[in-house]
């Protein structure tokens, strides 16, 4: 299919994570309307990776020096983000890997690492004159494996970008970005979706006015893994994406928390965001946040999982059968860019939903990765951050919350007893297919 719409960014990086030929940092590429919302954050809005690696941890000096020649060809790393030119600007200067790469102490369990990880996502990021990112290597007494904590500002990066970014830093062989987008033409109907999403709230009573504060402070992540042939065998059986199945099990979940949080509130439904990505081959590792994002009424019941389902299920093949990513990133960076120079820096959801798949195999220094989590810490009244990151073997369901949400820490659980509610819908074992229920479709995020 012919690509209509200009690439979001002059700046290409090389696809071979070795050592590819250093041509970034020189000539930075023009934030987009994403970017300018995060430059303008009343806060920084920081978001990465957590990644748990099975095998002995390298020392600090080895994973410095393994980075050292890394980093050059990845532009967003050696970039500022200034907030009165609404921009960017080069470091003209060498990184300092002692100031960017760094070891916690060590933990005395799982649940200390843990702990150590929700301290890292609460620290502040490296301040001018050093770009805002870091990396912390995280080990534990007695075991033998590791975790790495990757951090960026957000006004540089978006989450599929900083995956391919993580994977040219660290992996020992080569990767493909984690999705690249294959654009479609812009329609009328997704045009008219852009307006329903954009230029008007979200309707009353789904903006979920119980966490309607500022953000509290004290951001933490609680997650749950599941196997990623569990997904794929309920996506298999259903007829539907894993994406699909991800998103109606949190619509599962969402209102049984509800209840248990807010018992004195009616659950009125949520509108939820759910950023597509629009980055397309040879802007892999560009800077800037390439996504937009997508609004998804998430049912007010989950008394029927069928019927759960077939909500979510409508709206996310209404927007890939009408090309709405494009047309919204259209719109949204040639038609509306002039009148967006300032965005007002505030979420209109009370919840982000994202999902992404690792390439694999990926191996650090010769172990492998067995689970990874992107991570955002809230902001502003985007009180919870739902993720699904799934590598080769593990999907971590993620929540990152704040003293708003205490009772977050319970929604991973939440969400995985809804797979095994779908799980026993389905009327046959899991894997077999679901004739006549929903037509297949695609199985990318």
């Amino acid at each position: 299919m012919r690509h209509l719409l200009p690439a979001p960014s002059p700046v290409r990086s090389q696809t071979k994570p070795a050592v590819p030929p250093l041509r970034n940092a020189d000539a930075p590429a023009v934030p987009g309307v994403a970017d300018r919302l995060f430059i303008h954050y009343d806060r920084t809005v920081a978001f990465g990776f957590v990644l748990d690696i099975d095998g002995a941890p390298p020392g600090i000096d080895a994973l410095r020096e393994h980075l050292r020649h890394r980093t050059g060809p990845l532009a967003a790393l050696h970039l500022l983000p200034h907030r009165a030119s609404s921009g960017w600007q080069p470091v003209g200067r060498p990184l300092d890997l002692t100031v960017h790469v760094r070891q916690g102490p060590d933990g005395r369990s799982g649940r200390a690492r843990d702990e150590m990880t929700n301290e890292l996502i609460r620290k502040d990021l490296p301040r001018p004159p050093h770009p805002p990112w870091d990396m912390w290597l995280l080990t534990t007494r007695g075991h033998h494996s590791y975790r790495i904590c990757f951090r960026m500002d957000h006004a540089l990066c978006d989450g599929v970008g900083a995956a391919y970014y993580l994977a040219t830093l660290l992996a020992d062989q080569e990767l493909p970005a984690p999705h690249l987008h294959r654009p479609a033409r812009p329609t009328l109907a997704a045009a008219s979706r852009f307006a329903r999403n954009y230029l008007r709230r979200p309707p009353r009573g789904r903006a979920w006015p119980d966490l309607s504060a500022d953000y509290q402070g004290g951001a933490r992540i609680a997650y749950v893994d599941v196997p990623d042939d569990r997904l794929l065998a309920l996506a298999r059986a259903w007829g539907v994406t894993v994406n699909d199945v991800y998103l109606t099990a949190l619509a599962l979940a969402l209102p049984v928390w509800h209840s248990r949080e807010f018992p004195e509130s009616p659950f009125l439904g949520l509108t939820a965001a759910v950023p597509l990505s629009v980055r397309t081959s040879g802007n892999e590792g560009a800077p800037g946040n390439h996504v937009v994002s997508m609004d998804l009424a998430l049912p007010r019941s989950s008394s029927d999982p069928r019927h759960c389902l077939e909500a979510v299920l409508k709206q996310t093949r209404q927007a890939a059968h009408t090309g709405y990513r494009d047309t919204a990133h259209f719109l949204i960076e040639r038609v509306l860019s002039p009148w967006l120079t300032r965005p007002n820096p505030r979420p209109r959801h009370a919840l982000t939903a994202t999902h992404l798949k690792i390439p694999s195999p990926w191996t650090v220094f010769g172990s492998s990765l067995t689970a990874a989590g992107l991570f955002c810490v809230p902001a502003g009244k985007m009180p919870c951050y739902v993720s699904l990151t799934r590598t080769a073997a593990i999907a971590r369901l993620g929540v990152v919350y704040d003293r708003r949400t205490p009772g977050a820490t319970r929604l991973p659980g939440l969400w995985r007893n809804a797979l095994s509610e779908l799980e026993s819908r389905v009327g046959r074992p899991a894997g077999e297919p679901v004739t006549g229920a929903c037509p297949p479709s695609p199985a990318s995020p």
